[in-house]
């Protein structure tokens, strides 16, 4: 969407344009899919109406603000652009350093509001402007009194007369002649105006050309601050200019300018005298719903009339009939932009929101666990749906892992999970001094600990990004790891060097399991330990495709086997060379992280890689399957959701995969810039082949290259 910006307040300032700073970073952080241009008028120009200075020539300049300024500071004024557009009409001039790609550009023109917007129409960019704000004015623009007045609603008229542009002119009315309020609200009337505007320009009324909204800058906004259709208060002014003084002019003696005594002055006085009241008394006015701190929404026609119908409380409430995709993960994060692009090319009409919007036909809702609504992703199967299950305990947390494996290879000794799974025991704990306690209960582990044959590693159940695993042999070895959690680990100065550790009574489930003595290690990259991390999707009740382009995370250091004496299971430094997790590596001395597309590693065949993605498909189809029969419980897929799991294995020497863990909601930016690429193709095969279905169910396809189904589950309809 393409967003022509003006004011009449002028640039960045603190006194006279304090409020358009903010508001253009909400607009920056909030809609980072609009392309927004800033054109303004190089100083104040209020009370200026639909005017342009005739037979003036304008010149521009441009001054550029960082994105997250948190005042009015700025780089220029320079007399040409400092940054890169491919759309601008302009000649640029990009060898200044010291403005950044990311800045903003402010396009300082100096001549009146309604010229800015009609330069920016026609001079500034190739492509057309979808949608001009003017705004936000310092003040309230309400009354004809104002209205008529106002530059700001002039150059949004400038818009629908002379570039037939839809167009919203916005002011943040002050009050008891208090203009500089708290940031916060400031920020709220931008929140507010900016759902306000999105909606009025997705419902546009067709008798309409123009909107004015007032938001009042008053402790009493809030996130649900009513908003009313409202009619101009036709008041009318008085004198709104103070005239000369008599007894200056009949004694005046001084030449001025060549003339002599002093020179007639009408000083300009609007706000001294009251002008006068409403004559249509029964409407809902803009001054009226201002002073009781209410939003106003006024809809105008390009002569200043009112448009008719429009009245009583506007919702922002979405039409009913429309198919909304809502995103609600921040939008500086790392699969915003992948997610976005692919929404658009496979679902150009959705409608992409950045809040869950009400009362539309169908919702797809992308978000973080918690921002879900749990409630309508289970009762509204037919017009909600979500990018995650409500019950996966059975497969995400590693004791209820290992009980579906295991109770699935009872049932299927056959099975690929037989040979795949480590041997893994549940261990429950609430303090390091009851571990004893702790291996009574759990007789089998202590009986496999005391025979001393072999390495494992302890793990908390329900923790991400490395913390708490360490490697140990012996009972004593683990009573030690324990132990090491519960120790002040601070040095002599205070400092914390290993937060790596975890509280044992906040997670209490641990597993410990069986440590791989003969990963597959690979000369090309040091012989370093590694783990493929695949993305797997479910969809539906249940469908399950694995996403080949995987990622192969090696360990900072060289491979060193373990060997008793010459390892300590409570020094995170040990650890280096056996955990090959990326979160737990930037917290070691040495930065090696290293993380590939395992496609591009060159010591293995086309045919060795296929032999081991092979096994993960088997693998992922098995373990998906066993826990929809074995543990129905904890593992509940529904028919109107779907969710990616990052699904870590190991590789033995001998080709052999073995899976480690199913984690939600994967992060995905640990495969870096560099390959980008693979999320890009990554989001593009989920819009494709996961959400588009939800919206069009004959659009549903199998499968297609990387993007493989390996389990299609129909359950028996008795």
């Amino acid at each position: 969407m393409r967003v022509l910006l003006t004011n009449d307040d002028g640039p960045l300032n603190d006194e006279f344009s304090p409020y358009i700073r903010p508001f253009v970073q909400h607009i920056k952080k909030n809609y980072p899919d609009w392309e927004l241009t800033i054109c303004i008028p190089d100083r104040q120009r209020s009370w200026i109406g639909k005017a342009h200075f005739a037979g003036k020539s304008l010149n521009a300049q441009f001054l550029y603000s960082k994105p997250d300024a948190d005042d009015n500071s700025y780089l220029g004024p320079f007399i040409r652009p400092q940054l890169d557009s491919v759309d601008s009409k302009l000649p640029r001039d990009t060898k200044n350093s010291d403005v950044s790609k990311d800045d903003i550009e402010w396009i300082l023109i100096d001549g009146t509001p309604a010229s800015c917007v009609n330069i920016g129409l026609y001079h500034l960019n190739s492509k057309s402007f979808d949608l001009v704000i003017s705004g936000p004015n310092v003040g309230r623009n309400t009354s004809s009194a104002y209205i008529s007045s106002s530059g700001t609603v002039g150059a949004a008229m400038e818009s629908v007369i002379t570039g037939n542009t839809k167009a919203i002119a916005v002011s943040f009315a002050y009050f008891n002649g208090e203009k500089h309020v708290d940031s916060s609200l400031v920020d709220l009337a931008s929140k507010r105006s900016m759902e306000i505007i999105n909606h009025l320009y997705h419902n546009w009324n067709d008798e309409t050309d123009l909107y004015s909204i007032n938001i009042p800058l008053s402790a009493a906004l809030r996130p649900d601050t009513r908003i009313l259709w409202t009619s101009i208060w036709e008041n009318r002014w008085n004198a709104i200019f103070e005239g000369p003084d008599v007894a200056q002019l009949e004694n005046g003696t001084e030449i001025e300018d060549g003339v002599e005594g002093s020179l007639i002055t009408f000083r300009w006085q609007p706000f001294v005298r009251k002008h006068t009241d409403s004559r249509y008394l029964a409407k809902t006015t803009d001054k009226d719903v201002i002073e009781a701190r209410m939003i106003s929404v006024t809809p105008l026609r390009a002569t200043f009339k009112e448009v008719e119908g429009l009245v009583g409380e506007l919702s922002l409430n979405v039409n009913s009939n429309s198919n909304f995709f809502a995103i609600t993960v921040d939008k500086h994060d790392y699969l915003y932009g992948p997610l976005v692009r692919a929404v658009k090319r496979y679902l150009p009409e959705v409608e992409v929101v950045s809040e869950l919007p009400k009362g539309a036909k169908s919702i797809f809702h992308y978000g973080e666990y918690e921002q879900l609504d749990i409630d309508k992703l289970a009762m509204e199967p037919t017009n909600y749906f979500a990018n995650s299950y409500i019950y996966r305990k059975g497969i995400i947390r590693k004791h209820f892992l290992a009980h579906t494996i295991h109770s699935y290879v009872v049932k299927n000794p056959t099975s690929i999970l037989s040979k795949a799974a480590l041997e893994t025991f549940p261990l429950e704990l609430d303090y390091a001094e009851f571990l004893d306690d702790a291996l009574d209960e759990n007789w089998e582990l202590r009986q496999e600990l005391e025979k001393n044959d072999r390495w494992w590693i302890v793990k908390p159940s329900m923790s991400d990004k490395g913390q708490g695993i360490r490697v140990f042999r012996t009972i004593e070895d683990l009573q030690a790891v324990f132990d090491s959690f519960d120790e002040d680990d601070t040095d002599d100065e205070g400092e914390f060097f290993d937060d790596n550790k975890i509280i044992i009574s906040q997670l209490r489930h641990f597993i410990v399991q069986e440590y791989l003595h003969n990963p597959l290690l690979l000369p090309s990259m040091g012989n370093k330990k590694f783990h493929l991390r695949c993305y797997i999707s479910c969809r539906g009740a249940l469908e399950v495709y694995v996403y080949d382009r995987m990622l192969a995370l090696f360990a900072p250091t060289s491979f060193t086997p373990l060997k008793n004496g010459a390892f300590s299971p409570t020094d995170i430094l040990d650890l280096e060379c056996h955990l090959t997790n990326t979160c737990l590596q930037t917290k070691t001395k040495e930065k090696d992280v290293s993380v590939t597309e395992f496609d591009r590693i060159p010591d293995l065949s086309q045919e060795q890689k296929s032999r081991i993605k092979s096994q993960i498909h088997q693998i992922s189809h098995d373990v998906f399957l066993g826990a929809l029969k074995v543990n129905a419980v904890n593992f509940q897929p529904l028919p109107n959701a779907f969710e990616t799991y990052g699904v870590d294995f190991l590789v033995d020497s001998d080709l052999n995969v073995k899976l480690l863990e199913i984690n939600a909601y994967p992060d995905f930016k640990q495969t870096g810039e560099e390959l980008k690429g693979l999320i890009d193709e990554l989001f593009d095969h989920t819009v494709r082949h996961l959400i588009l279905p939800f919206f069009d169910e004959s659009k549903s396809i199998a499968s297609s290259e990387n993007f493989v189904k390996v389990l299609d589950y129909t359950a028996n309809n008795w």
